[in-house]
């Protein structure tokens, strides 16, 4: 057994050449249930996560999904472990996250009573197993909102008529691609986020602890991103792209087109991931799809698709009652300046995202034969 433990070694994780014994598998279970209980009962008492996991389809919500997460695993993970004796186990981070927990315990349980002892400090190993809990714990939820969200949202548009003129096909197939490619989007990254296993090729290497990357990570998501809305204004605009109000404009299709082709961008960026997909961690570097071209294909593919999405309000309404040029230069000047912010975190993200993987030499490599951060042969 290979201990990887430092960050000169660059990951945080053990590689074993023999299956681990029966007693550590009970101990990583039993570990497992206490963690995963403890992070369920946050959820049930939280207000934000119980908000967050009230959405449903037909009456059977997302709280309601993970506590049948929990039970199916009390019951299956055992024989599982047991059968399989994954090597993983080995650095089991549910066992590193209690040991933390219980001599945190122990030095605060020392300090009041008056007795002197050591201070309490973290490990590498530690830190990096609580760090990819707390983003299980932040991500986990928001993926799984947004996906039940985009399930419900293609539920309903399935069942509205659009009527037999060719238009009419043309405009429900367009809406329903759209919350299609984010419910497979989020679907993806729910699966990421709650899932580490040799066979599927996604064990944790490394996790950013950086406060200032993860900063740049989180103000894109909620409820971070309602400050960050307030500040910039929103990131795009309606997604259904409705030039001047017309849905016979040519400008309306053009910027659809072209929507469309950004929005297949970022499926087959999310696809390319797979079991990968999550952020503030090196699981593996993806090499394939997209990436054989450029280094961010996926916030390439979003921002493009949000400016697509911000045109129309950029196409002055000239005739009608309600226009004003002041006010629309001054409108179009703050949608312009939001995108740019917004694009600027996104290169912020890609930059910090660099520098966390960089630690692999896995990636340099990578980033010597694919030189271009977003757009090939520019930049």
């Amino acid at each position: 057994m290979q201990e990887l433990l430092s960050p000169q070694l660059n990951v945080s994780y053990v590689e074993a050449s023999e299956p681990p014994p029966v007693g550590l598998v009970l101990k990583h279970y039993l570990a497992s249930a206490v963690v995963y209980g403890g992070l369920l009962g946050l959820l049930w008492v939280n207000p934000w996560f119980k908000g967050l996991l009230s959405v449903s389809v037909d009456g059977f919500s997302a709280m309601q999904l993970y506590c049948r997460l929990y039970v199916i695993y009390l019951g299956a993970a055992l024989p599982i472990y047991l059968w399989l004796r994954p090597r993983s186990l080995w650095g089991s981070k549910n066992l590193l996250i209690l040991g933390c927990l219980r001599r945190a315990g122990q030095t605060a349980w020392q300090h009041l009573r008056g007795v002197p002892g050591p201070a309490w400090e973290m490990s590498y190993r530690e830190k990096h197993a609580l760090m990819f809990l707390l983003i299980k714990l932040f991500y986990g939820p928001l993926m799984l909102n947004s996906a039940i969200i985009e399930l419900n949202a293609c539920v309903r548009i399935s069942h509205v008529y659009h009527g037999p003129l060719l238009i009419g096909k043309l405009n429900f197939g367009y809406v329903m691609f759209v919350h299609l490619v984010f419910l497979v989007d989020a679907a993806l990254f729910f699966v990421g986020y709650h899932t580490e296993a040799g066979f599927l090729r996604n064990e944790v290497r490394y996790v950013e602890t950086n406060l200032w990357h993860i900063l740049v990570c989180i103000v894109c998501y909620l409820p971070f991103n309602q400050a960050t809305i307030s500040l910039l204004g929103p990131a795009f605009n309606d997604p259904f792209i409705v030039v001047l109000g017309s849905f016979r404009s040519v400008w309306t299709w053009g910027l659809r087109a072209a929507a469309v082709l950004f929005l297949c961008l970022l499926t087959a960026s999310s696809l390319s991931l797979f079991t990968r997909a999550s952020n503030l961690t090196n699981r593996g570097i993806v090499t394939w799809g997209p990436y054989r071209w450029v280094r961010h294909p996926g916030y390439l593919a979003k921002n493009m698709f949000w400016l697509m999405t911000l045109i129309p309000s950029l196409i002055p309404a000239a005739g009608t009652v309600l226009f004003s040029w002041p006010q629309f230069l001054v409108q179009s000047g703050c949608t312009l300046c939001g995108f740019a912010a917004w694009g600027t975190i996104y290169f912020l993200r890609a930059v910090t995202e660099e520098r966390l993987l960089s630690r692999d030499p896995e990636y340099v490599a990578y980033c010597q034969r694919v030189r271009w951060r977003f757009i090939p042969g520019v930049y």
